[in-house]
């Protein structure tokens, strides 16, 4: 599928064009994932890459600027990085989880203080811009990118399959960027 081709599917139809995509190269991004995770990651594990990945790429795509060829590169670029990004959860040795109320009540000097400062007042932002999302997605997406859950993990817990849990997580994020562009923040492929 070119570029051009995407976005004239895209324009009659996002989803559409979206499930075109997916079902394009969907073993394109399970190989590229597969290969970097299969010394680290489980079955699910992939599965989530992959998920994200896609979620990225929907994302981030710009469907502004026009490049004339085929979205491989983009899309296997965006399922690179985000292999890379999982195979560092995974193979991480220290605990990974990011606690939003985490004060740190000892400065060494200022700078370090304002540091912190600017920290804490982000979290507190992000924190409410989460809750702003409602539930279910909410919950998704505090269980996912704070306590390092998986899909099938927060499925269970929410009565859900882990196939609607992606999906869900994908749409929160989507929202949650455009929430966290309107207060003014400057959001990077794989910031978020």
């Amino acid at each position: 599928m070119t570029d051009k081709e995407y976005r004239t599917m895209y324009g009659k139809s996002p989803q559409a064009a979206q499930t075109a995509l997916f079902d394009e190269y969907l073993k394109y991004v399970y190989a590229i994932v597969y290969n970097k995770l299969r010394s680290c990651g489980s079955r699910e594990d992939i599965e989530e890459c992959v998920g994200d990945t896609f979620s990225a790429v929907f994302i981030s795509y710009d469907r502004e600027r026009k490049f004339d060829g085929d979205l491989k590169g983009f899309i296997g670029t965006v399922a690179s990085r985000k292999a890379i990004q999982m195979f560092r959860k995974l193979s991480s040795k220290s605990n990974s989880t990011v606690y939003i109320e985490d004060e740190t009540t000892e400065f060494a000097d200022n700078e370090r203080m304002e540091e912190n400062a600017e920290r804490s007042e982000t979290r507190s932002i992000l924190l409410k811009l989460i809750k702003n999302l409602g539930e279910p997605e909410s919950t998704m997406i505090i269980q996912k990118y704070y306590y390092n859950m998986n899909s099938t993990e927060i499925a269970q817990k929410l009565s859900m399959s882990p196939a609607v849990v992606r999906v869900k997580c994908s749409r929160a994020l989507k929202k949650l960027k455009e929430l966290l562009s309107a207060e003014g923040y400057d959001l990077k492929e794989g910031n978020i």
